[in-house]
């Protein structure tokens, strides 16, 4: 019963860390894609800063909403860079904020297939490498507490089998 209920457990940990690991991926994947998209000139409708704050601390992060057309057809869309996420690191998201304060239009990159997906920026930024960075750790520690509780689990007997001695009489 106790080695199901390892494999269980531990499983949901390798699931988590596995999924943290193919999203940075997907993110990373998709970022370096949208490169290569065409663009258009899009125009921003709502912009801030938002600020969340618990007992952990602070979270910064721009919400950009923005609009665009493509082949007559006019899109609205709301992401920033794929996997893009907020963090304590202020400064960084209100540079961003800045930046685009001032724009009379932006650059909206969109998917040729699916120009409903689009993103304003690109490239394996701090949010996607921190992902990537996690879930190789969370996956490190799991494995190698994996291995631990094998070893801890197998018959120490090594010494006692290679030990030779003549019986007494």
């Amino acid at each position: 019963m106790d080695k199901l209920f390892f494999s269980l457990f531990i499983s949901i940990f390798y699931a988590v860390g596995f999924g943290l690991l193919w999203s940075g991926i997907n993110s990373a994947k998709q970022s370096v894609e949208a490169s290569n998209w065409p663009s258009v000139t899009g125009t921003i409708t709502n912009l801030s800063l938002r600020e969340n704050s618990d007992s952990d601390g602070t979270t910064y992060g721009v919400e950009v909403e923005y609009r665009y057309s493509v082949m007559g057809r006019t899109y609205t869309s709301s992401r920033l860079a794929f996997g893009y996420a907020s963090s304590s690191g202020r400064q960084a998201h209100q540079d961003i904020l800045n930046k685009l304060e001032h724009a009379s239009s932006v650059k909206v990159r969109y998917n040729p297939k699916n120009p409903a997906t689009s993103t304003l920026s690109f490239g394996i930024h701090r949010s996607v490498k921190f992902v990537l960075a996690f879930a190789i750790t969370w996956l490190a520690f799991v494995f190698g507490f994996t291995l631990i509780w094998w070893i801890a689990s197998q018959p120490d007997d090594v010494l006692l089998k290679n030990m030779e001695v003549t019986l007494k009489r």
